[in-house]
């Protein structure tokens, strides 16, 4: 009678007893062929789409279409933790390691889905859209590239990795901040498209394509550090691009960034702003009273200077009342938007960033007792801009020769 030399391992590594799970999920690197073939199973099983995987993709870009339109910060909350955990994601990042193109397909089709769903809801408000005062959400800091939304990308991934290979469980948590920093700003993009506003819509599509890289390049490198490297050339290489063309989106994005900044006129770190408000009584009643003054100190001269009439009147006659040209620098860390008349509804004729120096040249209030600047930029585009966006000045009068 023969006895067998070994036992057959399981196929759900749930089965195995508690210590060897740990030691495996733990130890990869250490752990038989079978054993590795059995923990990535697992992490297939843990990152395969399922249909409550779409049902909460599709509530979830529902919620985040209505918090974009309602300029609700508590729907958007509710958003994130409705849609479901970014499982595609990972299931990519496995690709260079199994080579599987099933699983690949499948986790390619779900990611795309869940894009084009929140991304759709997000158009579909732009639509409808009334331009927000104020933005409660915030969401025109995703025209750009911002520090922290990285570091929370970053973090959130790597944690995420490390949870669903020693844990074997969905780190809902960190699904909430994926959820923020991957489709908030595809949502956006969408708003941007069919809002009318497409530096916006660029803008935000670039970063979310950015968000995207970064997320799969660290996935692929946790995976690879916990004990999963490809076992295979076309593995290596398809790392290697990913990495090449995620950089090479950084890239072009600091490139972009550095010509906006560029275009904006300098101003000295140290100089410091001090709006003092002034009005004059002895002006005429059609006359528009005087907005505020400014002193820049530590000799800021500004570039330019905002146009002033040239016209000297007769002795005899009497000058008709003109409105006075004022500068203006801008105070939102999102930017501003410049429209073609005082109205949310108004085109789009151009943008300022965040203290750009313009030019007021007049000022109204509109029926929704909303206040507005007629402003001039460096550019010299002229338009409307949200008074509440912009700190009111004029500069020092310099001494002339």
């Amino acid at each position: 009678m023969s006895l067998p030399s070994s036992e057959r391992l399981p196929n759900d590594i749930n089965d195995l007893p508690p210590a060897r799970q740990r030691h495996i999920r733990r130890q990869p690197r250490s752990a038989s062929l079978a054993e590795r073939q059995i923990l990535l199973d697992s992490l297939f099983k843990l990152t395969a789409p399922t249909p409550a995987f779409f049902l909460k993709a599709f509530l979830g870009a529902l919620a985040v279409g209505g918090a974009i339109y309602l300029n609700d910060p508590t729907i958007l909350i509710v958003a994130l933790v409705i849609l479901p955990f970014h499982t595609p994601l990972f299931g990519l990042a496995l690709f260079p390691t199994t080579l599987k193109f099933k699983h690949l397909l499948h986790a390619f089709v779900s990611l795309l889905i869940l894009l084009v769903l929140t991304s759709g809801t997000g158009a579909v408000a732009g639509l409808f859209h009334v331009i927000p005062t104020p933005d409660r959400l915030n969401i025109y800091r995703f025209s750009g590239l911002y520090w922290l939304d990285l570091a929370i990308l970053g973090i959130s991934v790597l944690v995420s990795s490390l949870i669903l290979l020693r844990q074997g469980q969905v780190p809902r948590g960190m699904g909430v901040l994926l959820a923020y920093t991957l489709l908030i700003p595809i949502a956006v993009a969408g708003f941007g498209l069919t809002s009318g506003q497409p530096q916006l819509w660029s803008g935000a599509l670039f970063v979310s394509f950015i968000h995207l890289g970064i997320a799969l390049v660290l996935a692929m490198l946790a995976f690879l550090i916990l004990g999963f490297p490809p076992s295979k050339t076309l593995g290596w290489m398809l790392v290697i691009v990913t990495l090449m063309v995620t950089f090479a989106l950084i890239s072009a994005s600091l490139n972009f960034s550095v010509h906006q900044a560029g275009q904006s006129p300098p101003l000295s770190p140290s100089a410091t702003v001090q709006a003092i408000s002034s009005n004059t009584p002895e002006a005429d009643a059609s006359e528009k009273p005087t907005l505020t003054e400014i002193i820049i100190s530590e000799g800021f001269t500004p570039s330019w200077t905002p146009s002033t009439p040239t016209n000297t009147p007769p002795p005899t006659q009497t000058a008709t009342p003109e409105p006075t040209p004022f500068w203006g620098i801008v105070a939102s860390t999102t930017g501003a938007v410049i429209r073609e008349n005082p109205s949310f509804d108004s085109l789009v004729v151009a943008y300022a960033n965040d203290g750009d120096l313009i030019e007021i040249l007049d000022q109204e209030t509109a029926s929704d007792n909303s206040r507005w600047l007629q402003v001039r930029t460096e550019a010299g585009s002229t338009g409307w801009m949200l008074g509440s966006l912009v700190n009111t000045q004029t500069p020092t009068p310099t001494p002339q020769d």
